[in-house]
């Protein structure tokens, strides 16, 4: 044993104090309450004459540390896990697979690298302020041995700097030893008895980012996040390093809104895993009862004046027993270790809890979704009241279509426009048959009602009735060529000749010297082909479609299918008519030259007859086909007001249903759920074990 300085104690007596109040500081003592001195002299004798051999250390269980940073040459390498441990290591490793969405991987690689052996390694976060100067000094209070003089890793923790940002990690070695070689964190090994003692590992960082996600839950503490710079684009990148439990260090009272807001979000997690601590001045504490207390006030200056005046003498063991607890670093202190304890076969619960913990994130990640799912599904059903509504506006849309088609024809049937094409004003008017049954459909035939029909499919997409509408495609006048050249397909050239294209020459093969042949014309002049406009290719019939018609296209469709027949027969009855007049007249001419005995009224009676004739057919044909168009348009309009409807009526209440549920996320849910419950079995079979 190390001498101390100052002691006045005789040697056999000062060596029992020494290893009795070792004992009790490293592994457990109350934290509050008097202890009489000499009951703490005669334990401290009783243990001194125990037998004793001298120069043999006790084997601790192994331990490994609990950095994720592998081996190199270890690629897949088979995991020696106790047997103890086998079934909930492989539940995890089914956890990890299966819910690999909801769940965090670097918590669950940190729980199934602590279940890899008997005393797993505990690592605690110690979050501070962005500088880390308060943390590393509460983490030298609770890690230092009063009975021992200032080791020298003390010395070098008060002297580092925060300079580069990274975060400082603390773990148990024989010397005293500093690597600042990785790009995240920097590690400072060195000889503490309760990193020893108690398999621990300490992360010292500031939380100045962590401080700002304390509303979304306490469990973000224990995954702090380590930034490093990229040496390519100078960007920061974040990598999560887990931890088992978190202490968030406010230092004075501008900590105390981080205090309260971590403290008030703690209860995700556990009270145990995750504490707030302040240290304050002006505060003094006699200790509480309960050491898992989660709001902690300390006096780090007191805790610290603690050691030092202890460290002078044993005599001050008074002194010290009283300013440390007064600093309020024993219920510190016993929160750090409390759950560390390693046993043959049993599973730590600092371990414990970080695997329920990820359990309960897990299923509480699960049914977090499937509620965004019921709500999605939910929220995208149309009430009945938005279907009556819309269902009203499409009648009422569907009363004044109809009455819309009968007056808009009948005033359209007894325009001047429609009686220019009277059968007897036919001669002078048969090219405009055209023109004048167009007008009258596009200006007469469901104007009103095809304007109506969009604005009130608008209105039912807006309702969330209709999907959305695949993209059409409409026919266009294009050029063949390109704007750089013109075609150069011979088919649609109509200047090209067969001679002209199928044995063009290639001028790379034209031999040096020869005359150049004779340009051709399309190289002078471009041409374009045009393509036939939809109006006049064969259209198909909207009404034969099971989809929703249109009215616009019913419209172009009678105009392209019905009016070239009307304006042909109308040609052909004038040319019928005026060649069957013609006819007569010729014939009525020849009799009255050819027959002497024939007057003149004997032979105008045939021409007479013959005009008749022809114009009486022209008016009977002429008036049918009218008739016949004129029913044609409104059996049609009615027609498509018919089919519209129904289909706009099956959209609003067939529509607006829900989103289709979405099995595969299901199904995964499902596969996520049974891993939980599959590690949740694993826990429980454990702790009847235990």
């Amino acid at each position: 044993m190390t001498p101390y300085r100052g002691v006045s104690v005789q040697g056999s007596r000062a060596k029992a104090i020494t290893k009795f109040a070792l004992h009790t500081r490293t592994f457990s003592r109350p934290i509050s309450g008097y202890v009489c001195p000499n009951c703490l002299y005669r334990n401290a004798l009783n243990q001194a004459r125990s037998p004793k051999k001298h120069g043999v250390r006790t084997p601790r269980p192994a331990r490994r540390a609990a950095s994720t940073i592998a081996s190199a040459t270890a690629i897949n390498a088979k995991k020696d896990v106790p047997h103890a441990f086998q079934g909930l290591h492989d539940a995890l490793n089914v956890l990890q697979r299966e819910a690999a969405v909801y769940a965090n991987l670097s918590q669950v690689q940190l729980a199934l690298r602590g279940l890899e052996s008997e005393n797993g390694i505990t690592r605690v976060a110690v979050l501070g302020g962005p500088d880390g100067r308060q943390t590393r000094r509460l983490v030298k209070a609770l890690l230092a041995d009063p009975l021992a003089t200032k080791p020298e890793w003390e010395e070098h923790l008060a002297s580092l700097d925060n300079e580069d940002g990274r975060a400082l990690l603390l773990r148990y070695a024989e010397t005293l030893e500093f690597d600042q070689r990785h790009p995240l964190v920097r590690t400072l090994s060195m000889p503490s008895i309760i990193l020893e003692n108690h398999s621990l590992e300490i992360l010292i960082q500031g939380a100045s980012k962590q401080s700002e996600a304390n509303d979304a839950g306490a469990q973000l503490y224990l995954v702090p996040g380590l930034e490093s710079q990229t040496s390519a684009s100078g960007r920061f990148q974040t990598v999560t390093y887990p931890v088992h439990k978190a202490l968030i260090l406010a230092p004075g009272l501008d900590g105390i809104r981080t205090l309260l807001t971590s403290s008030k979000n703690r209860s995700s997690v556990g009270e145990s895993m995750v504490i707030a601590v302040i240290d304050t001045p002006w505060i003094t504490l006699s200790g509480a009862d309960d050491p898992l207390y989660p709001l902690k006030a300390i006096n780090l200056d007191r805790g610290e004046e603690a050691i030092a005046t202890f460290r002078q003498s044993l005599d001050n063991s008074f002194n010290y027993e009283h300013i440390w607890f007064e600093s309020g670093l024993p219920q510190v202190s016993a929160w750090l270790i409390e759950g560390t304890e390693a046993l043959p076969g049993v599973l730590k619960p600092t371990i414990r809890r970080l695997i329920e913990t990820v359990n309960t994130l897990v299923e509480y990640a699960i049914d977090q979704e499937e509620s965004e799912q019921l709500q999605k599904q939910a929220s995208s059903v149309v009430p009945n009241t938005t279907r009556d509504t819309m269902d009203e506006f499409l009648a009422n849309w569907a009363e004044a279509a109809h009455t819309e088609l009968r007056d808009g024809l009948d005033l359209a049937f007894e325009s001047k426009n429609w009686r220019k094409l009277a059968w007897w004003k036919l001669f002078w008017r048969v090219d405009d048959v055209t023109v004048i049954a167009s007008d009258i459909l596009r200006q007469s035939w469901l104007v009103d009602a095809d304007r109506g029909i969009i604005y009130l499919a608008g209105r039912i997409e807006q309702a969330g009735l209709l999907p959305p509408l695949p993209p059409t495609t409409t026919a266009s006048i294009a050029p063949t060529g390109t704007e750089s050249g013109p075609s150069t397909n011979p088919g649609s050239n109509p200047y090209h000749s067969k001679a002209n294209t199928d044995e063009r020459p290639d001028p790379s093969t034209r031999p040096f010297g020869t005359e150049p042949p004779a340009p051709y014309l399309s190289d002078i002049i471009p041409t374009f082909a045009l393509s036939v406009p939809s109006s006049m290719a064969a259209l198909p019939n909207p009404l034969s479609s099971k989809s929703i018609p249109s009215i616009a296209h019913t419209r172009q469709y009678i105009i392209a299918t019905t009016i070239p027949a009307l304006q042909s027969l109308s040609q052909r009855l004038v040319l019928h008519a005026l060649s069957t007049a013609f006819l007569t007249s010729s014939l009525s001419a020849l009799v009255y030259v050819s027959v002497s005995t024939t007057s003149i009224y004997e032979s105008g009676a045939i021409a007479a007859v013959g005009v008749v004739y022809a114009l009486g057919r022209l008016q009977r044909k002429w008036e049918e086909a009218r008739s016949r168009w004129m029913a044609l348009l409104r059996e049609e309009g009615r027609r498509v007001l018919r089919r519209v409807e129904d289909g706009w009526k099956a959209v609003v209440w067939e529509g607006g249903m829900g989103m289709k549920e979405d099995v595969m996320g299901r199904e995964e849910r499902e596969k996520a759920k049974r891993a939980v419950e599959g590690v949740r079995r694993e826990l429980e079979g454990m702790e009847r074990k235990d």
